[in-house]
Formats: C-alpha cells, structure tokens, sequence
C-alpha cells in the first residue's frame, strides 16, 4: 500500500494541474492540434504516419468521458497521458537510485517545464509519446536489476512498451541505439539465443497491428485528402513528411545546436544545468546505466539539430526527460550529502530532514507559479476561447447553404462544428492552401452560382469579383453583380468626392471570448477609384478611446482602387471590449490615406448604451 501511495498522490497531483490548465476546446488553427481534435472523434486518418495507437485510445476517451465538447475531451486525453508519464518519471528515478524526495522535486520541475506542460493541455501526440519512452526506461531498468527468473518478464514489458512506441512516433527509433547497447552490455547473451529472444519480439510486433485502423478507415480518409493518393505504405513510411524537414528546409529555419541548448536549458532553468552535473559522480558509478541516458539524450539533439521545423521544441522531450532524471541524480547527491550529518537531540534528524525537503519542494513551486500564467490554456477567455469563436462566427456566416473556400486549417475548425454541433450541414468547405488554387476553386463556385465565400485576402480576387462581408467571411460575386443592400439606418455622408457612407449597423456580440461590437458600414463609390484606409473607433462621452480597428475595406481584402463605379460595398469591423457599454459611446469612422495618415474625411454618429 505504501509503495502506491506516493505514485498515486502525485498522479493525482499531476492531473489536477493539467486539468485546471487544460484547453477548454479548440485554441489553435494552423497546427496539428486542430486536425486531432477533429480526426480523432471522427476516426478520420491523422497524417503521416498515423498514430492509429493514439487515435484509438484518445477516441476511447472522448467516448468514455462525458464533459466538455469532443475538442475538449481529446485534450483530455493528453492531460490523462502527461499525468501519467510524471508517475513514470519518479518510477524511473526511483530505480535509477535516487531517494524518494529527489525524486519528487525532479518529477514536478518536469510537470511544471514549459515544453512539457504546454504539451499536457491540449490535443497532441508528444505527452503520449513522453509516457512510452518512460515506460521503455522503467521496463527496461527492472530488467536489468531483476533476478534471473523475473527478467522474461520484463524483457516481455519493455519489447511491449518499444511495440507501444513504434505504434505511436517514430521518436521511438532514437532510443534504439542506445537501447542496444545497454541490453547487449547487460546480458551479452540475449542476442546469441533466439530462443530467449524470439517472443519478446513477436510481443513487440503485437502493437503495429493497429496500424489496420488505417485500411478500415479508408473510405474516410484523412482531413487533407491525400490518404487516398499516397496509400497505406507511403502514409506509414511518413509519405516525404519527415524527410522534407531533413533534406529540405521549407520554412527557412536558421537554428543552431547552441539554440537548442539555450531551449533545454530553459526548461529547468540554470539550477537544473548545476543538478544535471551534479549527477556526474552517478554517471561514474553507473555506466551502463548513464550510457542509455547519454545515448538517448545524444540521439535526440543530434536529430533535433538536422530536422528543420518550426516546433522543434515537442522533438526534444526525450532529452527533457533526460535532464530531468538527471537532475533526480543531482539532488540526490545533494540530498545524501545534507542527510548525513548528525544531530543530536532527539528527533532533531527527523526535523532537518523536512526543512531540507521543504526548501528543495520549493524550487518547482516557484517553477509552477513562474510558467502558470503562460501555461494556463484556460484563460482568459480572450485566449482560451477566441478561435473556438472564430469558428462558430465563420458558420454562421456561410449558413445556411454557402460555400467556404480557405486555408486547409480554417476549413478544418468550420468542419469540427459542424460534426460537434451538428449546424449547418450544408455549408461546404474547401481547402486550398496555395493561392492560385483557391482563386481557381472561388471562380468555379461562383461560375456554378453557388453562394461563394472566402476566408482572407487574395491577389487578383478584388480585380475579378466585386467582394463585400458577410459576418466573419468574405463575400464573393461576379464583378459588379454585388445585390442592392438594405442597412438597417440609411443616411448619404459624401467623405470624400470618390466616397459616400449611405448606411451602417452596429450589432453587438457576447462570444464566450468576450464581447465585441460588429460595426457594418455601407459603402457608395464614386466616378474615380481612391486608396484609403478606414480606422473604426468607439469612444467614451469623454472622447476616450474604448476600441478601435484600422484596415483596408471587407477585412483587407477590398481596396477602394478596386472598387467600380456606383458599386455599393458592404463593409464591416469588429472592436473586441472588455464589457459592452453601459452608458452613451460615439462610433467614429475615419478614412485616411495609408502612405501618410493623412485624413480624407470623418462621421460619427451617438451609439446607446447596449446594455
């Protein structure tokens, strides 16, 4: 009982700071988290190379718990994963010899890093990943420690645990090296004797059998649509994914090995870099076992410093980890070395050994309090909800039957609605991440007739179709076939001899990301194209400013040099606040010119109050 305690208070512990922290739903657009927290509910074939052992336990959970929306549940997920990683952790430091309090302090700075927290609150496979290689590590050390009639049985644990492992991410294979060399080190005769060896293996291979949810869920498909043109093999193989970021540098990364040194030495700070050589004297009485840390460690940033991605940072969790057991290693040191002096009153020993613990506990106290407010993917509102938000406001813009042509990830987050909430179903989103292929995809929908929106801006769409807003989206049209509007106050304000203001609308918004006012201006052009730029302002009685937004017209995507002759352009802003208005405001609408600033004219008109 006593030795459950301790693992289960701090599993406890783990996840109910992950949980206070986690993401309440979608936070993200443009990564792969949004695609997990739509292709896992779904069963939809996640990209290369799958990860069909994570997308089946993380869709058990979304089935098995019931809170929060499906996004929320996936995120959930990695909290469950990470907490239980940490659990791990101490295992592994524990059996690397550390004493129990080491330990714990080395445990929690790894549960509050940043790297690793941030990974524990939110839909992504690198938590899972961290969990499996703790694993490999724990099985693997019982196995050399073992008596001779237990070891089968480990072996049997840590060929599952590397089976788990090549199931999830190929992170797994830098283990191998090291890994080798430390069971060959241990027992020279393991690979010499098939019989002893023959079973593990078949145990390890047992897990890529989920690699069959691939095949079955083919008719699905993943969210890109390239499942169907690559095939089973080149998905499994990464498809290029990975070697594109090896041979190839995409993104025009310009990192060195001293920046990802400078990353882990973030992670712990500069008392962990003293820690981590503290443990320097372990390495020397262990070498076998300070080989498979080193190997790991050495194989990680060797691969971190050739792969050429943004996130590079999820890639160096194993070596995290790493540090983090050797930290344990250091404090130990320390720890021992504080413990054994003698006191000599009674009980005296006893009362110095929980000072010593309490100042050490201290240290990731002042980790979790430092990295909180960053890690804290629950708040505010304005963060934790404003793409969950954006979303919502994007369907209802295109409802009920439009037709949204955007980036592979905007489209995305209108499909989780529409799955989560079951709203709209007949609005259809087409992804297109390069531009002239979502210009080709806008112009056969409008030639269709299809009611055509867009999510951005776009070179040669404002030249080809007259554009307009629609809630979140843009409007697209044939040129100069924009409907004759209808806004709800009606007025002619000449601004300038090329511009008229000829209506507006205000209408006010409570999003769970905070209130804001959707400011709707109708536009009249004039004989002659101008170049300005409107700057929307919301003021207080006493000409404070309360809000304000400045930009090109119809969310930059229209530029007034575009507009033709008599066009009525529907245009629009949004002011976030921080509470919608109790008392009497001045909308003030000003165009100017964007070389200089310089003003072309200006309306304003009394708002009352919204509430």
């Amino acid at each position: 009982m006593r030795k459950i305690f301790l693992p289960a208070l701090i599993f406890i512990a783990s996840l109910t700071l992950y949980i206070a922290t986690l993401a309440p739903t979608v936070v993200t657009i443009f990564d792969d988290s949004l695609e997990l927290q739509l292709a896992v509910p779904t069963l939809a074939i996640i990209h290369p190379t799958g990860y069909p052992l994570y997308e089946l336990l993380a869709w058990l959970t979304t089935r098995l718990i019931p809170m929060g929306d499906a996004a929320y549940r996936v995120n959930l997920f990695s909290a469950l994963a990470a907490a239980m990683a940490i659990v791990l952790f101490f295992l592994t430091a524990r059996r690397l010899g550390a004493k129990a309090i080491p330990a714990l302090v080395a445990t929690f700075m790894l549960a509050v890093s940043p790297v690793w927290w941030s990974q524990a609150t939110i839909a992504e496979v690198y938590s899972f990943q961290g969990a499996i290689t703790l694993l490999i590590f724990y099985a693997f050390l019982r196995w050399s420690d073992a008596p001779p009639e237990d070891r089968p049985l480990w072996l049997m644990v840590g060929a599952l645990a590397v089976g788990l492992g090549l199931a999830h991410h190929r992170l797994t294979f830098l283990l191998f090296p090291a890994l080798l060399l430390f069971l060959v080190w241990t027992d020279n005769r393991l690979f010499v004797e098939p019989k002893r060896w023959g079973a593990p293996l078949l145990v390890m291979l047992l897990p890529l059998a989920t690699y069959v949810l691939l095949p079955l869920r083919a008719h699905v498909g993943s969210l890109d649509g390239t499942y169907a043109d690559l095939g089973f093999w080149k998905w499994i193989l990464g498809g290029g994914y990975g070697s594109a970021f090896i041979v190839g540098n995409p993104f025009g990364i310009d990192r060195t090995p001293t920046d990802l040194l400078l990353l882990a030495r973030d992670q712990f700070g500069w008392i962990g870099v003293f820690f981590v050589f503290l443990s320097a004297k372990w390495w020397m009485q262990h070498p076998k076992r300070a080989l498979l840390l080193a190997g790991v460690a050495l194989a990680d940033f060797v691969f971190a410093s050739v792969y050429k991605v943004q996130d590079i940072q999820v890639f160096l969790i194993p070596l995290f980890i790493v540090m983090a057991l050797w930290i344990a290693l250091g404090l130990d040191a320390l720890w021992r070395l504080m413990t054994s002096f003698e006191i000599g009153r009674p009980g005296a020993q006893l009362w110095f050994r929980a000072l010593v613990a309490g100042v050490l506990l201290l240290w990731p106290v002042r980790s979790t309090l430092a990295h909180w407010e960053e890690a804290d993917r629950s708040q505010p509102p304005a963060r934790a909800w404003a793409v969950h938000d954006y979303g919502l406001d994007m369907l209802s813009s295109a409802a009920p039957d439009g037709r949204v042509v955007g980036l592979l990830g905007e489209m995305t987050l209108i499909r989780y609605f529409q799955y989560d909430r079951r709203l709209a179903p007949k609005v259809q989103t087409i992804a297109a991440d390069d531009d002239a292929l979502r210009l080709s995809e806008i112009e056969k929908s409008v030639i269709a007739g299809r009611p055509t929106l867009t999510t951005r801006p776009l070179a040669k769409l404002p030249e080809r179709y007259s554009l307009g807003a629609q809630g979140a989206l843009i409007r697209v049209w044939p040129a100069g076939e924009a409907p004759a509007w209808n806004p709800r106050h009606r007025m002619h304000e000449q601004l300038t001899p090329e511009v008229s203001l000829i209506g507006w609308e205000v209408i006010s918004r409570t999003p769970r990301s905070g209130p804001s006012l959707r400011v709707m201006l109708w536009w009249q052009a004039g004989s002659s194209p101008l170049d300005f730029k409107v700057s929307t302002r919301l003021l207080t009685p006493d000409g404070s400013l309360l809000a304000q937004q400045d930009g090109y017209p119809v969310y930059n995507a229209y530029p007034g040099i575009y507009w033709r002759e008599n066009e009525i352009v529907l245009d629009a802003y949004n002011l976030a606040l921080q509470s919608l208005p109790e008392t009497e405001t001045t909308l003030l609408v000003i165009l100017y010119d964007p070389l200089n600033g310089k003003e072309y004219g200006r309306w304003q008109t009394a708002l009352d109050a919204f509430q």
